[in-house]
C-alpha cells in the first residue's frame, strides 16, 4: 500500500513552493472525543488512522492516545491536559556530571527506527502521509521541571558536563538521520527542539548560537544532503534566533504560535521561499470560537500565508488538543478542504 496520488502530489507541491489544489493539512490529534466521533469503539492507534482518513488529514507525524491512557505508567501525571513526567532525566548536577551514555548499536537503531516507521506508515496510508518528527536530538531533554532546572544550573555552573551530554545526544541524532536519509523514509522530517516560551527564549541567544545551532546543523546535515526537507518545530517566539536557524539550514518552521507573536504574514514577507511555513491556524479560535469564527480564521490563515505553496495548515498549538469541540474540528477541516491554495472558498 502507498499513499494516494492526490495526497502525495499535494504534499510535494507544497514542499516545492508550487501551487497545490489547496494547502495540505498536516495535523496531529490528541482528543478522545474526536476519536469517538469518527471511530467509535475502535482502540488506539487504529482509531487515530480512521479519524485522519474520515476527516481528510493529508499528513501527520503521528497521533497521541487520549491523555487518560498516557498516564497509566508510574512515571507520568496528567495536569491541564498535558502529560508530565515525574521521573527526571537528571535529579541534580552530580547526576549530569556522572552521566555515562549507553547506546544501541547502529544496526539496532536502524532496525528499531525502520520497524517503527513502517508500522506508522502502514497505519495511516493510503489517505494520510506519515511524516516523522524524530529528526531532532534533544537539546533540552525531558518533559519535567526538575530536568530543566538542572540544565539551567549546568549552563551557569558546569557547561562542560552539559556539553558532553549534548555531544552524546548529537551523535545519536546524526546516526538516526543518516538512517532516515539512507532509506529516504520521507520527503520532509520535523525536528522537535523547543527553545522558547511565548514571550522569550528558554535560554539566551548566545547559548543557542554557541551550543544549539552548531550541533543542530550537524544533526540535520544527513537529511539536507539527501534532499530531505527539514522543518524545525519549536513552540513559542523564536523570532530572535530565526535568522540563525535559517543560516543553520532549516527549510521551514512549525507551529508558528500566534499568541507568542509569530506573525505568518510578516515571516512570509521577510523570508519568502526560504521557509516552508507549517501552522499558524488560531488554536484559541479553534478551542473557544464558534464554527463560523473557525471558518473565518482558516481563511485568514491561508490568506496571510500567501499563494504559491510553501504552507501546510495546522493548529498553532501543534495538534488538535483534547478541549477542542468536535464541531469546530469538523468546521476547520471542511473549510480547508473546500478552499483553494489562495485561501478563497470554492
Amino acid at each position: 500500500m502507498a499513499v494516494s496520488n492526490d495526497v502525495e502530489e499535494r504534499v510535494r507541491k507544497a514542499l516545492r513552493f508550487e501551487c497545490p489544489d489547496r494547502p495540505p493539512i498536516w495535523e496531529m490529534i490528541e482528543s478522545a472525543a474526536v476519536y469517538e466521533r469518527f471511530a467509535p469503539g475502535v482502540p488506539y492507534p487504529e482509531c487515530a488512522a480512521a479519524t485522519c482518513e474520515a476527516l481528510g488529514i493529508d499528513a501527520t507525524y503521528g497521533c497521541y492516545p487520549p491523555a487518560g491512557q498516557r498516564v497509566r505508567g508510574a512515571n507520568n501525571v496528567l495536569a491541564g491536559d498535558t502529560v508530565w513526567s515525574t521521573k527526571p532525566v537528571f535529579a541534580d548536577l552530580d547526576a549530569l556530571r556522572s552521566f555515562r551514555p549507553s547506546r544501541l548499536s547502529e544496526r539496532e537503531m536502524e532496525e528499531r527506527l525502520l520497524q517503527e516507521h513502517e508500522a506508522q506508515r502502514r497505519l495511516y496510508e493510503p489517505r494520510t502521509m506519515f511524516l516523522p518528527q524524530n529528526g531532532g536530538w534533544g537539546f533540552l531533554p525531558g518533559y519535567d521541571a526538575r530536568t530543566f532546572e538542572v540544565i539551567s544550573l549546568a549552563i551557569i555552573d558546569d557547561i562542560g558536563a552539559l556539553a558532553r551530554y549534548w555531544d552524546h545526544r548529537m551523535e545519536l541524532g546524526i546516526v538516526k538521520n543518516q538512517i532516515i536519509a539512507r532509506y529516504q523514509l520521507a520527503p520532509v522530517v520535523q525536528c522537535c527542539e523547543d527553545v522558547a516560551y511565548k514571550t522569550a527564549l528558554m535560554v539566551s541567544p548566545g547559548v543557542l548560537r554557541d551550543h544549539f545551532f552548531p550541533r543542530f546543523k550537524q544533526v540535520i546535515a544527513p537529511l539536507k544532503q539527501a534532499g530531505i526537507k527539514v522543518i524545525w518545530h519549536s513552540d513559542g517566539n523564536i523570532l530572535p534566533v530565526l535568522d540563525d536557524a535559517v543560516d543553520c539550514g532549516i527549510d521551514g518552521i512549525d507551529p508558528l504560535e500566534r499568541t507568542a507573536g509569530m506573525d505568518i504574514k510578516a515571516i512570509r514577507e521577510k523570508y519568502g521561499r526560504k521557509l516552508i511555513l507549517v501552522g499558524n491556524f488560531d488554536s484559541q479560535v479553534l478551542t473557544f470560537g464558534n464554527e463560523e469564527q473557525v471558518r473565518m480564521a482558516v481563511r485568514e490563515c491561508m490568506r496571510s500565508a500567501g499563494a504559491g505553496g510553501g504552507h501546510f495548515i495546522q493548529s498553532d498549538a501543534g495538534q488538535i488538543m483534547p478541549d477542542v469541540p468536535v464541531a469546530n474540528v469538523i468546521a476547520y477541516i471542511d473549510e480547508v478542504r473546500s478552499s483553494d491554495a489562495k485561501g478563497s472558498s470554492r
